[in-house]
Parts: structure tokens; sequence; C-alpha cells
């Protein structure tokens, strides 16, 4: 028997894979059991980017009870520094040599600017520039859906997007994103040789409405046998009857404006 397509899932900026899980559940109704899905969590505990300097000032009782993790962080001056970026890929790297081969990455916002990354390191970049830190056996990805992308923007790491991406990619954006814009969502887009472009109203988020799943499910069909398959139509009637608000707001557009998306 055939193993199913394997899936790696990259949440973003302030998030966790759990919430990822969430946010990614019109895709999960899409994939259902035809794929593994493995939502990976970021390395870097930022949590207490959301305590006040009150909170930070007290004792050791105070509580996080909540998962806000990351890829890296960065603040905006003259030039940009990726703190943490060296660290996450070398993660991923062993992600990929211990529990790979991936088929195809589901990212969301900061996740998929790492999966761009991710990416363009395994079709051949990191021949000119930093990689994974590592040896990395793994083949080229197969796919890739993409949420909220954008690109680095410190000009070290041009040589990531100095060739077109040859990797079936599916791009959603919302026109009310006021996180990653339209036009740093098209520049993301514009590096692959041949996306899929799904806009929808909305901000920055995975939209969870019927549309967009019949659009993902069309996409993947090819990767992920099975999607198209008797359960297509009950895919879409329950991203219809969905009517959860986790989407309405990322934890991206609640942390401090100098921190990167």
């Amino acid at each position: 028997m055939a193993s199913k397509p394997k899936i790696l899932c990259l949440h973003g900026f302030g998030e966790s894979g759990e919430l990822l899980r969430i946010r990614s559940r019109n895709f999960h109704r899409v994939v259902e059991d035809h794929a593994d899905l493995v939502y990976l969590d970021g390395h870097l505990d930022i949590a207490n980017l959301h305590l006040t300097a009150a909170d930070l000032d007290r004792d050791n009782s105070t509580h996080v009870d909540f998962k806000n993790l990351a890829w890296w962080w960065s603040r905006k001056s003259k030039t940009v520094e990726y703190r943490g970026l060296e660290e996450a890929l070398e993660q991923v790297g062993r992600v990929l040599n211990e529990q790979g081969p991936f088929d195809g990455i589901l990212g969301f916002s900061q996740g998929a600017c790492l999966s761009i990354i991710i990416a363009a390191l395994l079709g051949g970049r990191a021949e000119h520039g930093p990689g994974f830190g590592i040896e990395v056996t793994h083949p080229p990805i197969k796919f890739m859906v993409l949420a909220g992308a954008f690109l680095l923007s410190e000009p070290n790491y041009k040589y990531l997007y100095e060739e077109k991406i040859n990797v079936p990619s599916f791009h959603m954006s919302g026109e009310y994103d006021t996180v990653i814009t339209r036009d740093e969502a098209r520049a993301a887009s514009s590096i692959f040789e041949s996306p899929v472009l799904f806009d929808f109203v909305g901000g920055h988020f995975i939209p969870q409405t019927p549309q967009c799943a019949s659009a993902m499910a069309a996409f993947v069909a090819p990767f992920v046998p099975g999607v198209l398959g008797d359960t297509a139509a009950d895919t879409v009637t329950d991203a219809a009857a969905d009517t959860d608000t986790v989407d309405s707001a990322s934890p991206e557009q609640q942390i401090l404006q100098d921190v990167s998306a």
C-alpha cells in the first residue's frame, strides 16, 4: 500500500502548530485522511512580548498559559537582522532529514516566508549562500500552499530569490490584510514559475469559505490522490457551515509594531 503524501505545516509569528491546526481546518477538510499533516512548533518563545513592563517587574508568579512561538524576530532600522532564523533553518533541516520526505508545505505568514526559503534551498539555492546549517538530503518540495506570504527584505538574502522557484504554489491573499500588504504578497508569488493566486475579501488569515476549499482541492489534487473523490461535496458543505471566528484576528496584528511579521 502506497504511503500517504506528507505535508509540513508552518505557523505564523506569535502562534504555534496547534493554532495553525485550527486556522487551517479548511485545508484539513480538503485533504482529510488522504495526507499526513505535520504541524511544527517554532523554536523561539516570544510570550514575553505580550507582557507589560509591570508584568515583567513582578516576581516569577506571572503565568503565561499560551504558546507564542516564532521562527525568528527582527527590528527594522537601517538594516534588518533576523534573529533566530539560522536556528529555525537548522531545526527544519533536522525535521526534513528525520521525518521526511515531505511532499508539500502549508505555510501561514512568517511560516509562509520560511516555506519559500525551504523550497529555494532544496531547489539548489543553498549553493549560493547560507543554507540549513547542516547537511540535508531531502528532495525538492513538490507543492506549496501559502497564506499571507512575504519575502525577506535584507539584501543578504537576495540569493534566495534571484531565480524562479519551480514548485507549484497556491497563494492566498486578503484584500484587507494589514500585516502583509497585497504588494508584498504579490512579490512573494512572483518568484514562482506558475503561481496560483486566490484573492479574498478579508484580512490576515486562512479563509474558511467553500470557494477557498474548492480552489485548494483543485490545486492539491494532482499531489494528494483522493481529494476530489466522493467527499468533495461534503468538504464544501462543511466549510459553508463553519462559523468559528478564530480567523477574525491574528496575534501578528496584536504584537508590537516594531517586530516584523
